[in-house]
């Protein structure tokens, strides 16, 4: 019975052992990390919140003495540093410790004698169950990380060199277990963090596709502002350009204003010159030729106005044109045209009056000026006029006809002494 127990016990530990080389060797492709190497990888190794730190020197002493040729004794020596180290070694410090010390002897194994391999192998086992005690105070998840779950395969294979199958059989199906949670953690640490590859991934995307999006409302917001301040370059641009035009063109009707005032006035009186002076009168005597109305004209001279000139200079002469002009203005009626003629000679184109009304208006010029007084320009003497006066008889008569009659009328006043008014006759010159 004891013989065909243990045939049945070899029968099931042979698959599982084949099982667990095959996982022990993609254990065995997995580095294990120096120290700072582990925060690079989290796929590798779980943390979870209750998870023991290790010292990364004895994980590399432990990576050392997987090796297949290893300086015996500075390991030994580091071990020996670690044991008698003042800070205290946590649980799973110390259960590498015990599983480091266990591989340095299952190595000294190689170049021993078959009994001192046996011997060895049972310190070994000791070493390993120590360790195993201390797994109360790890986690599950700790327990399942390769560093420490090679206790199992160790022990396994040392039980089995002793012929006990059932203990070697426990420790192997612990591995197996252990080990399945150690995968299941690490393809759910590879989802994780494919996960959040692909979430930082998008999130990137999203970040570049917002950048780009604010860029172009930057640009497009710039090209807004552009395009204002074009239009309102533009729209000042243009009402600057208008005031200047409606500024010039009014500069240009003053201007023109002023020279057709210039072409149609006396420089000296203001008065209406002898351009202004024939433009009505033609078109006083063509209105009278259509629809006949009373006109008559003046033609007024100056008494004396050269001996005036030669006496106290032309100055005052001017002087004295300017004042008979603003008297005679002030005697005119508001439809009448008063016009300087040339030299001393005024002439005044009276509608709506006849021979009558137009001697009468020309007397009260003449006493007027008779009147006033020219003191104030050193001039002693009264100034008179010699006035001639003509009235439009017939349509048949030009403005230059009745120009003319006023002309004789005036000098028939000149002859009859001055300071006279005579009407012009067909036939006889009436004083």
């Amino acid at each position: 019975m004891r013989l065909i127990s243990q045939i049945i016990l070899i029968s099931l530990f042979v698959p599982l052992t084949f099982i667990s080389i095959c996982q022990a060797n993609e254990l065995a492709k997995v580095p294990v990390l120096e120290a700072g190497e582990a925060k690079k990888n989290n796929l590798l190794h779980i943390p979870p919140t209750n998870m023991l730190p290790i010292n990364p020197e004895l994980l590399f002493l432990i990576t050392q003495l997987k090796q297949t040729s290893i300086k015996k004794k500075k390991i030994e020596i580091a071990l020996a540093q670690l044991t008698l180290s003042k800070a205290p070694l946590n649980a799973a410090e110390q259960y590498l410790l015990l599983v480091a010390q266990a591989l340095l002897k299952e190595n000294a194994n190689t170049k021993e004698s078959d009994s001192r391999k046996s011997n060895n192998s049972s310190n070994i086992i000791v070493l390993l169950e120590q360790a195993g005690k201390l797994s109360e105070q790890i986690s599950e998840q700790q327990l399942a990380q390769p560093e420490l779950l090679q206790l199992h395969l160790l022990l396994a294979d040392h039980y089995a060199r002793q012929g006990k199958y059932n203990l070697a059989y426990l420790e192997k199906k612990s591995y197996l277990t252990k080990y399945n949670i150690y995968r299941k953690n690490k393809r759910v640490a590879m989802i994780s963090y494919l996960e959040q590859s692909f979430e930082v991934k998008d999130k990137k995307a999203n970040n570049a596709l917002m950048e780009s999006q604010n860029k172009l409302k930057i640009r497009r917001v710039a090209e807004v502002q552009d395009e204002k301040a074009a239009q309102q370059y533009n729209f000042t641009l243009i009402i600057s350009t208008g005031i200047v035009f409606v500024l010039i063109l009014f500069r240009q009707l003053r201007i023109r204003n002023k020279l057709i005032l210039l072409t149609r006035t006396d420089d000296l009186t203001g008065l209406a010159n002898r351009n202004t002076l024939f433009e009505h009168g033609e078109q006083m005597v063509t209105s009278f030729k259509e629809q006949p109305e009373e006109l008559s004209i003046l033609l007024l001279d100056l008494d004396h106005f050269k001996k005036i000139n030669d006496n106290f200079g032309h100055d005052v002469g001017d002087e004295i044109l300017m004042a008979v002009s603003d008297l005679v203005k002030e005697t005119m009626r508001s439809r009448d045209l008063l016009s300087r003629f040339g030299g001393d000679e005024f002439v005044a184109l009276l509608p709506f009056a006849d021979s009558n009304k137009a001697k009468a208006i020309a007397m009260r010029i003449n006493e007027k000026i008779s009147q006033h007084d020219f003191s104030s320009l050193v001039l002693q003497s009264r100034v008179t006029f010699s006035i001639g006066v003509a009235t439009m008889a017939d349509n048949q008569m030009s403005f230059d006809d009745l120009l003319h009659n006023a002309d004789l009328a005036m000098y028939q006043a000149k002859e009859q002494g001055r300071n006279t008014v005579i009407c012009y006759q067909k036939n006889s010159v009436a004083r």
